[in-house]
């Protein structure tokens, strides 16, 4: 897991749940949702280093639900730039 990946992750996570910019959270509030990505990525690695193709539906659910929030977050970032 790389520092990017964690920043990437945690940023997808804390747009699903805040409208504000992440650069402006309180850094005690970014840190929280790093942890949250650390251990997401761990999960995720645990359950592919097994088998990538015997994901289990918990697994897959996860790694949606973060590409989900990947894309609202870069759609979030796209859409705050254009206006």
């Amino acid at each position: 897991m790389t520092p990017n990946q964690v920043e990437f992750v945690a940023q997808a996570f804390y747009a699903t749940e805040h409208s504000g910019d992440w650069d402006a959270a309180p850094g005690v509030l970014q840190e929280e949702f790093r942890d949250l990505a650390r251990v997401a990525i761990s999960l995720l690695d645990q359950q592919t280093s097994d088998s990538r193709s015997s994901l289990t539906p918990k697994a897959s659910e996860i790694a949606r639900e973060v590409e989900t929030a990947r894309q609202q977050w870069r759609h979030s970032r796209v859409m705050t730039r254009s206006d």
